[in-house]
């Protein structure tokens, strides 16, 4: 009976554990772990949760800054020779849960953005290989540009800096900005909490706004 009870016990211990909440954010982004296999809900932002930061609208994109993309070295100037741009900052395809759902969530108006005018991409500090083996497993219509270094966050003025140690440090605030093909920031949302990040609805207003 003893040895019964006590292999109940066990099963019930195990069964509280898998119904625990997970770790925190700040703890995963400590131990270096990814969380894989479980989708992170990214609430909408609303207005008067957009805060200021970085260029304003009306200023000029950093035309000369230096990005890595799948074909090589490129400048901002030489992706806006395509078109309009909507670039989406964010903070890691490799251990950002967030982020991961955020930019699989935006494949699905790539169509809607191309009908508007504009490319999408997504720029974070991660190397292009990690973020071909991102865009390749979850199958993404839009390019992704590498900013190792953070220059190009630092330029936009966008580098989040409650992060001074760790790996998160030089990630940006999750934010949108929108670029005419002169580098002309025609218009923007900065989200001050990363689990906060514009909808599908809420980015393609925010063009229709223009």
């Amino acid at each position: 009976m003893k040895r019964t009870a006590l292999l109940f016990s066990s099963i019930a211990a195990v069964s509280l554990s898998a119904c625990s909440e997970p770790a925190s954010d700040k703890d995963a982004e400590t131990s270096g772990q990814v969380e894989k296999n479980r989708e992170k809900v990214v609430a909408p932002i609303t207005e008067a949760e957009s805060i200021e930061a970085g260029l304003a609208v009306g200023e000029q994109a950093p035309l000369a800054a230096r990005l890595q993309t799948r074909d090589g070295e490129s400048t901002l100037g030489e992706i806006l020779e395509n078109g309009p741009a909507l670039i989406v900052f964010t903070r890691s395809v490799e251990w950002c849960p967030y982020c991961q759902t955020q930019l699989k969530s935006i494949n699905a108006i790539v169509d809607d953005l191309k009908e508007r005018g504009y490319n999408l991409y997504g720029l974070s500090y991660d190397s292009p290989d990690s973020q071909d083996r991102f865009s390749g497993n979850q199958m993404l219509q839009y390019q992704m540009l590498s900013d190792q270094p953070s220059a190009v966050i630092d330029a936009f003025g966008l580098r989040d800096p409650q992060y001074t140690e760790g790996r998160a440090v030089g990630v940006p605030y999750a934010s949108v900005f929108v670029i005419d093909q002169k580098g002309k920031i025609i218009t923007k949302s900065v989200s001050g909490d990363f689990k906060k990040r514009p909808t599908n609805e809420q980015i393609l207003a925010l063009v229709d706004s223009i």
